[in-house]
């Protein structure tokens, strides 16, 4: 049962950091990873054999944090975050 509350807790994390452009870097490793994980644990797929929403999912976190979609829609211009680098 705990596991589940992790895994919702990290799902949460990594969707604040999206929303908000804090922590991008690290949501883009933790939310890529989880996703291909989610997609991985349903093999083998009923529907499209390789191509699914969790692995597009992921592709679309790792081009928010490669366009440093933090600094221009959220938070990431704040003096913290410039301050302290792990929470670009």
């Amino acid at each position: 049962v705990w596991v589940d509350w992790l895994f919702m807790a990290g799902l949460l994390g990594v969707g604040l950091a999206l929303m908000l452009g804090v922590g991008l870097r690290i949501a883009a490793v933790a939310g890529p990873a989880m996703m291909v994980l989610m997609w991985a644990a349903q093999l083998p797929l009923d529907s499209n054999p390789f191509m699914d929403d969790h692995l597009v999912y992921a592709v679309v976190i790792v081009g928010l944090a490669l366009a440093d979609a933090g600094a221009t829609l959220g938070l990431g211009r704040l003096a913290i975050v410039r301050r302290n680098p792990f929470l670009k």
